[in-house]
């Protein structure tokens, strides 16, 4: 099972990393419209969390990078 096992442990680390980028930004953009709508500051939340959803998506990429780098150099 070496290079089925290996291709299909790249795809749930593309998949994984994905999905921790996505979740992020459109959890700030849909916290951002509601408040706008809310208040009536109409892009102002908005770009505010989606800004906070980038940096936090890019935080997760970086946590998953080391975490990578980590495992391998202790094998």
């Amino acid at each position: 099972m070496g290079r089925k096992g290996n291709a299909l442990e790249n795809l749930s680390l593309i998949s994984y990393i994905g999905i921790s980028m996505v979740v992020p930004i459109l959890g700030g953009l849909y916290i951002g419209k509601w408040i706008d709508a809310r208040f009536g500051t109409d892009p102002t939340f908005l770009l505010i969390f989606i800004v906070l959803g980038v940096i936090v998506a890019f935080m997760n990429l970086f946590k998953i990078g080391t975490k990578d780098v980590k495992n391998k150099t202790r094998k």
